[in-house]
């Protein structure tokens, strides 16, 4: 028996590079983005249902992990109607898909179906999303489980990871502006879960293999913090001026998309599922550090 086919979307973006490299060992992965680029890669148009459907009728799948989409809150303000096809028909097809060929199916959501409520909101909390990405996003996840009953949502947090390739995360515009001697606004009232992106290959590898688990699961980082706390953070670990960072006030800005305050999740749920813990930001940063001095040592 070969190894089995899992289609990946969202292959060339930020979270979809890491899970790429990290479920080839278990996995015959297929990467699917709009580009198709990469050896083997195939082509998939999110806003297109009917190239949906061939690529998977192609594949023939046995799992798909959904990592593409709509995911710039103010693009999706600007662009509702193709945030919808995007992040919420684009689902459709592929639950019912998954659920007529009894394929496995990861969703990765966000912590922006949330609001302004609370802080560590639990997967049976309300949500209430306050942008056109969070609803449609929220949207999603009720389709994935409404026409797939047997998908696993993740919800994710602010992630940030290795320079692998994809659109850069906020760790990446930190080290800059830094490195470059520039001082850093950082919100001091907003508060999030930051997710090291390096954990998932093997959140969606054990969620995987636990083939009862299903349903609406949470994985942010192990620590709540503001911007501004966790600007600092970075700083103390890799070894930058935290004179740098200045606080500012998420309330004194004018975003497109309404951003919340506060969507620090709880993830002790999937934690107990698949017997992983989420790591915090001193633990993650200090990876990346290390990541950063290889990558710069085999440059040399």
């Amino acid at each position: 028996m070969g190894t089995p086919v899992l289609l990946l979307t969202g292959a060339t973006g930020f979270l979809g590079q890491r899970l790429l490299a990290g479920l080839a060992a278990s996995w015959q992965v297929v990467a699917a983005s709009r580009s198709g680029a990469g050896p083997d890669a195939v082509v998939l148009d999110l806003a297109e249902p009917d190239s949906v459907v061939r690529t998977f009728c192609a594949v023939c799948p046995v799992a798909v992990v959904h990592c593409g989409g709509m995911a710039d809150p103010d693009a999706c303000e600007h662009q509702p109607g193709l945030a919808h096809r995007v992040n919420v028909q684009a689902v459709e097809v592929l639950a019912e898909l998954c659920a007529r060929a009894r394929s496995r199916l990861v969703h990765f959501s966000t912590d922006l179906v949330f609001g302004d409520e609370k802080s560590w909101y639990r997967e049976d909390d309300a949500a209430g999303p306050l942008s056109v990405y969070g609803r449609t996003k929220l949207e999603s996840e009720r389709a994935a489980l409404a026409l797939c009953p047997e998908s696993v949502v993740l919800r994710v947090s602010n992630c940030y990871g290795r320079p692998l390739g994809g659109r850069p995360c906020f760790v990446d515009h930190l080290r800059a502006s830094l490195t470059a001697g520039q001082a850093v606004p950082a919100f001091t009232d907003q508060w999030r879960t930051s997710t090291a992106a390096d954990q998932l290959p093997e959140v969606v590898r054990r969620a995987l293999a636990a083939p009862g688990l299903s349903g609406i699961f949470h994985w942010g980082g192990a620590d709540r913090t503001t911007r501004y706390q966790t600007a600092l953070a970075f700083c103390r670990v890799v070894g930058l001026d935290e004179r740098l960072i200045h606080p500012a006030r998420a309330a004194d800005q004018h975003f497109v998309a309404p951003r919340p305050r506060d969507t620090s999740l709880d993830s002790s749920c999937l934690t107990k599922a698949i017997g992983l813990a989420p790591i915090g930001l001193e633990e993650g940063f200090s990876a990346l550090k290390r990541a950063w001095a290889q990558q710069s040592h085999g440059a040399e």
